[in-house]
């Protein structure tokens, strides 16, 4: 029984429902007292049958109730053995939740396959129930969370049916809280995990027979996947070195980690890299154009950011491509926007003709009001990609790949497909070009078009007319010669054009006045109007002149209205004047203001407070105090050897050192510092100096570390710190009394307090 909203039942299927008389006559005496809606029933026996949202509340839960049972009921024996293979394990754990999906690995499909015994039959009696749980859920129409204990109900009371043998494997009952517990494990472990751990031996290692040490070292791999045994021994030292837990050394540590990622390749390669996963582990059962047996008949669309650099910039790309010619088309856009889509979308039309469907991702451009209006004016049918599903447009995704690794590699301005290439073609610079060039960029020598007219030539001459793998070695020009079925086209390209055209603020709604249409702050007039003062109308603009405007009613054009005032003038001229006009006030304005700080000589003003300090400082005249002597015993020992050294002749004067030149060997030496410090050397400065007691710093070293310790860049490195260690920064053992179970960590707080002092 599949329970849909237009679902209808006889009297004889609702007598002795909860809510139901028990009897048929009585039902149907129940159904004309409460008018409920009915119609005749076409099968055998006549009578009527009586719509569900008729029904009383309580009678429609319970026909949901059955049909969630029939639903999970329907998965047969064969189904279970079915189940028996690894195809169908990996095609059960698919079910789980799309976003976990995406981190989740079959990490013990290996294992799996080669479970027998009990064991394997433990395995596949709790896959099946997992799998009979989403289907109940999905009919019910509950999460799982609230289908869980309405599921393990059923399964007590016997009203779930399951193949023979699985309630001798599982219980004759089932609690809430196994079920959950078995679908966390089909997630992070994978199906082998659902075997249980039966005739494992215990006590195998330090690490395996500790909770506490287990969950805490591969907490930390999953975590920070790059981090090697040193930095997890050390870890398990801070956290357990003063408990009683027995810890393992280095060397345990090392053949754990070996192992456990061994074990769990596949996880631990879904963590540290997801996207290699998906390239190297992610099934792909079937076929992604299954189904497809037309041209035009589903479409794949997706943007880029191009590996290349523009005149005016980094560009996007907007891809399409026909799933069952594998013909492509490219369109080089400022950015991926609902307008270039748009565009996209006029190219393919004209030079292809009319779509099916479309197959978009499910980025803004995309989804767009303007974009789902252009498909629906159409008649194309739309399917959105889920998020972060690149394999969901498997066609478009390989396309662009194909294409940024051609001949788009040897194009001027070419800028690497990742971090790594871009940095590989910066270093291919020499020295001094590097040196000579702070934050270089790589030359530029293509326009926009230049790149559009190379995108075209590429698709067409390339790509079309070479074999492709996804045709049986046919190319994409011999494919398309192939259809001999018909095409649909769009004849009339303005019409096309006034289909794609932009609305005023994204929908064009407009209600008529007696004025007319107002739009952008004009008024825009037509005789046909008239009849439609106080209704609502589509309106759209004339990409050929902003005084006009196309107005449709119940999707039915009505008319162009104008305005008078700015007829005459296309909507690109206008905003082409407008940016010219927007650079010409800005450039103005910078102009001015640039004259403005001339005029005003700030750039020593610094020094201009000094001197005016210095002044208000000479005004104050101090009166003479009362003084007296004041002698030590050391104060006279100072003196006569004062006296002594005045005797010495003197040498050649060097020339007395002036503040002139103490601020130019600072300046020198902070120049020469700043040049060649890095921010790790000044970490390691900042704690070089806090392994120092307070008393024998400097003012210089006090200073910095007032001004350092509190700043981002030190505050992100002393986490890493604290995480992994001095050999992080390659510090000796010894900076350790700085972490925070350390005997000088309070040197930090005391530093910091003393800069809020100040």
């Amino acid at each position: 029984m599949n329970i849909t909203p237009e679902a209808w039942y006889s009297a004889a299927e609702l007598a002795g429902l909860a809510g139901m008389p028990q009897t048929h006559s009585a039902v149907v005496r129940l159904a004309k007292r409460e008018g409920w809606s009915s119609r005749s029933n076409a099968g055998r026996g006549g009578g009527l049958r009586y719509a569900i949202t008729s029904l009383p509340a309580q009678t429609q839960r319970e026909l949901r109730r059955q049909s969630a049972l029939s639903a999970a009921n329907t998965i047969t024996s064969e189904a279970f053995a079915a189940g028996q293979s690894l195809a169908r394990r990996s095609a059960i754990a698919d079910i789980v939740d799309e976003k976990q999906r995406l981190r989740q690995v079959d990490a013990g499909a290996a294992k799996a396959a080669g479970l027998s015994g009990k064991s394997r039959d433990r395995m596949d009696a709790k896959l099946l129930l997992l799998m009979q749980l989403e289907q109940f859920a999905a009919t019910h129409r509950m999460g799982i969370c609230a289908a869980i204990d309405t599921f393990c109900a059923a399964y007590g009371t016997g009203e779930l049916a399951v193949p023979a043998g699985i309630r001798d494997v599982i219980g004759a009952d089932i609690s809430a809280p196994t079920l959950r517990r078995w679908r966390r494990a089909l997630r992070t472990q994978g199906a082998a995990a659902l075997a249980g751990n039966y005739g494992n031996r215990a006590g195998s290692g330090t690490i395996e027979s500790s909770p506490e040490l287990l969950e805490f070292v591969v907490g930390m791999l999953v975590e920070r996947p790059h981090i090697n045994a040193k930095h997890v021994d050390r870890g398990l030292r801070a956290r357990f070195g003063d408990s009683d837990t027995e810890l393992p050394n280095l060397r345990t540590v090392q053949r754990f980690i070996s192992s456990w990622k061994a074990k769990n390749a596949q996880a631990f390669l879904a963590i540290a890299n997801p996207d290699a996963w998906k390239n190297r582990h992610m099934l792909a059962v079937g076929s992604a154009d299954e189904g497809i047996d037309r041209l035009n008949q589903r479409w794949e669309f997706d943007s880029t950011p191009a590996d290349v650099m523009l005149i005016d910039g980094r560009h996007t790309i907007i891809g399409v491509i026909d799933v069952w010619s594998r013909r492509a088309l490219l369109y080089v856009a400022k950015v991926s926007s609902s307008a270039g889509v748009c565009q996209a979308i006029r190219r393919a039309i004209l030079q292809w003709g009319v779509l099916e469907t479309a197959k978009l991702d499910n980025g803004q451009d995309y989804v767009s009001h303007r974009v789902q209006r252009v498909f629906a004016a159409l008649g194309v049918n739309v399917n959105l990609s889920a998020p972060f599903s690149p394999w969901q447009k498997p066609h478009i995704e390989r396309f662009f790949h194909t294409f940024s690794h051609d001949v788009l590699e040897l194009l001027p301005g070419f800028t690497g497909h990742n971090v790594a290439e871009a940095q590989a073609l910066r270093a291919s610079k020499s020295f001094a070009e590097r040196l000579l060039t702070k934050n270089e960029t790589v030359d530029i020598n293509l326009t926009a078009a230049e790149l559009q007219t190379f995108c075209d030539r590429w698709c067409r001459d390339i790509y079309a007319t070479e074999p492709r793998h996804g045709l049986n070695g046919a190319s994409v020009v011999e494919r398309v010669a192939q259809w001999r079925g018909e095409v649909r086209r769009i004849s009339d390209e303005r019409a096309l054009d006034l289909l794609l055209a932009e609305a005023p603020d994204g929908h064009g709604a407009r209600s008529v006045t007696k004025k007319g249409l107002r739009v952008d702050g004009h008024y825009y007039a037509a005789p046909e109007l008239g009849a439609l003062v106080g209704e609502r109308v589509q309106v759209m603009y004339d990409e050929r002149d902003i005084g006009r405007i196309v107005v449709y009613h119940d999707d039915a054009f009505v008319c162009v209205a104008e305005c008078p005032e700015i007829l005459g003038v296309s909507r690109a001229e206008v905003a082409a004047i407008a940016k010219a006009r927007q650079q010409e006030e800005i450039a103005a304005k910078r102009k001015a203001l640039k004259g403005i700080a001339r005029k005003a000589n700030v750039q020593d003003i610094a020094y201009e407070i000094l001197d005016a300090k210095q002044r208000e400082a000479n005004k104050v005249a101090m009166f003479p105090t009362p003084s007296v002597a004041h002698l030590t015993p050391a104060i006279e020992a100072a003196r006569d050897a004062a006296q002594a050294l005045d005797a010495v002749p003197a040498t050649d004067a060097i020339g007395p050192t002036t503040l002139v030149h103490l601020e130019a060997l600072r300046d020198v030496a902070r120049a020469d510092q700043a040049q060649d410090e890095t921010a790790e050397d000044r970490f390691r400065r900042a704690l070089t100096i806090l392994m120092q007691a307070d008393d024998p710093r400097s003012d210089i070293e006090r200073a910095f570390l007032r001004r350092h310790i509190d700043s981002s860049e030190f505050k992100g490195r002393w986490s890493v710190f604290e995480d992994f260690g001095p050999s992080a920064f390659q510090l000796s053992d010894d900076y350790a009394v700085l972490l925070p179970d350390g005997a000088a960590f309070d040197r930090l707080r005391r530093a910091r307090a003393q800069g809020e002092n100040l």
